[in-house]
């Protein structure tokens, strides 16, 4: 693995938090950076994975407008629609490709939706709230 090193400044209560620990610094930094910025995986097309790595940059108004996000209604009711016709019958190879298309993009929008409800939940916001059983 290649490995860049970078110098930070921080400030002295993060710095005192850090020695701490019984991690060294270095350790510290990697660990919190890698919870931040996490890998995703390498099959995920690089224009989504780049986005994927950018929420956490995002503020938390940015997040629950994603975490809320729904699909577009048409393409929704189509999605619906291929989904039922290909139980009936063998789809066209274009209703096939459009179908994939727009699973593709269904799951792109739950990925984004559950990881900024992940990184809001880590910056402390409640994201479902119990119904009181």
């Amino acid at each position: 693995m290649n490995e860049q090193t970078i110098t930070v400044t921080l400030p002295n209560s993060v710095y005192d938090r850090i020695r701490a620990t019984a991690l060294t610094s270095e350790e510290v930094i990697k660990q919190s950076v890698s919870l931040l910025l996490p890998a995703f995986e390498s099959n995920i097309p690089t224009n989504f994975r780049l986005k994927m790595i950018k929420l956490p940059l995002l503020n938390d108004i940015q997040l629950w407008k994603i975490a809320n996000t729904l699909m577009n209604s048409s393409k929704q009711l189509r999605l619906e629609k291929l989904a039922e016709l290909q139980k009936i019958k063998h789809l066209t190879d274009y209703e096939q490709l459009e179908l994939d298309n727009l699973m593709n993009e269904a799951q792109q929008i739950m990925l984004c939706k559950a990881e900024a409800r992940r990184i809001l939940a880590q910056r402390g916001h409640i994201i479902f709230k119990s119904t009181g059983n």
